[in-house]
């Protein structure tokens, strides 16, 4: 989802996200679908991992994430930052979620988040060119020194329209975030060892293209992750199911690798236009992520945005997630 104004924290200016926390779904290189039970995990999560993307600063508050994790009915295993590549490496925020017992996500993405997506700077061809190695070096070098667990999403949603590395924007093609997907490997790999990477396309849907000729290879990807929402029935957007937004790109997916987890990396829906419409739909995708066993995970985004994505936007919706969350931890 297109990004808002960083806000400063402490010395460290944190891209959009940074400071909201989320978990998210994930296993080790070869383990295999919830529905089929796990093996030895490079993170050790557990069998069925989940998570979700808090709206408050749930790496700073253990009360803010045990309010969540009450709503929930269960504590994420995982816990999301999101940081520009010229933000400072946020080691305090690292610390605290390890202190919640959790690994972070990093989503490190290569923009001016304050300006918008027109930003010829951060064009891919500027990635290619080597002309952000130093920040891409800076971070590899602050995150190795760390040592700790680490998974890493670079430069995602690259199949739609709201990002400088948008794929056929800004004269960007497939060709070029691959290299700049291997480029921003190469280099993050050779001195954070601890980091394992996230690739992740948004849902093939209005305003988005195919991404299959994005994908850089099993080679330099441990997840392949996916983000989508139901905006609803408003301008520009439709009420879609669980199952038409989310099984296409999974299909396709699998179709691009089939060693790597599966992982829903961002989920939402919006109200709908009577109360249960959002509960029966979160039931609905508990279904279908229980239901295909190519699904490793999932996290959800708890924030009231552009809609108000929160599980617990209404009573019915609230017990509806904690049902089919219950299910999945135990399926």
């Amino acid at each position: 989802m297109a990004g808002e104004a960083p806000f400063a924290l402490g010395e460290a200016v944190i891209a959009r996200r940074t400071l909201l926390v989320a978990s998210l779904a994930v296993a080790g290189a070869l383990l295999p679908s919830c529905s089929q039970g796990s093996t030895a995990a490079t993170f050790s999560l557990p069998k069925c991992p989940w998570g979700a993307f808090l709206s408050g600063p749930a790496s700073q508050s253990r009360a803010t994430f045990d309010r969540f994790a009450a709503l929930a009915g269960a504590e994420p295993d995982l816990l999301h930052l999101y940081a520009s590549t010229r933000d400072s490496h946020p080691q305090v925020h690292l610390n605290k979620i390890r202190h919640l017992k959790a690994i972070p996500v990093l989503s490190l993405e290569p923009w001016n988040p304050q300006v918008g997506p027109s930003q010829p700077e951060f064009r891919l061809s500027s990635i290619v060119a080597g002309q952000h190695d130093s920040d891409l070096q800076r971070w590899a070098a602050e995150l190795g020194s760390w040592g700790h667990p680490v998974l890493l999403r670079f430069a995602q949603e690259m199949n739609g329209t709201w990002y400088p590395w948008s794929v056929g924007l800004y004269g960007n093609t497939a060709a070029e975030y691959r290299a700049a997907w291997v480029r921003m490997h190469r280099i993050v790999s050779a001195q954070a060892p601890n980091a394992e990477f996230v690739w992740t396309p948004n849902v093939l849907t209005e305003g988005t293209r195919d991404f299959v000729d994005c994908y850089p290879g099993d080679r330099f990807v441990d997840y392949l992750g996916l983000d989508g929402y139901n905006w609803g029935d408003t301008p520009g957007h439709r009420w879609q199911s669980p199952e038409k937004l989310f099984s296409a790109s999974v299909a396709a997916l699998r179709q691009l690798s089939a060693a790597r987890p599966i992982v829903l990396t961002e989920v939402g829906c919006a109200d709908g236009a009577d109360p249960g419409q959002k509960a029966r739909w979160i039931s609905e995708f508990f279904d279908v992520v229980m239901g295909n066993s190519d699904v490793t995970g999932f996290m959800w985004f708890q924030t009231d945005k552009e809609r108000d994505w929160r599980l617990n936007s209404t009573p019915s919706s609230t017990q509806a997630f904690r049902d089919g969350l219950a299910n999945w931890i135990k399926s």
